[in-house]
């Protein structure tokens, strides 16, 4: 094998392992993300159907409350916000 032949091969498995510990990593953390996710949410799982309908009622509600708010505040510049 040539000293050229070599150095590519090797540039390449470098690249291969270095993509995938970088990936490995990021698995890692959304791992780790969808953990926290699941532990905040998992109250959920007891709800019943009645209180889930009523918890997307109140949460329309808020939207529709927050988005009627949003039109009757005046515009101010970005600096300001």
């Amino acid at each position: 094998m040539s000293a050229g032949a070599w150095s590519r091969m090797r540039s390449r498995v470098e690249e291969f392992w270095n993509r995938h510990v970088r990936y490995r990593a990021l698995y890692r953390h959304l791992d780790h993300k969808r953990a926290e996710v699941k532990a905040r949410t998992a109250w959920m799982e007891e709800l019943t159907e009645e209180e889930l309908a009523e918890m997307l009622r109140g949460l329309n509600e808020c939207i529709e409350a927050m988005q009627a708010a949003d039109t009757s505040i005046p515009n101010r510049p970005e600096a300001t916000a």
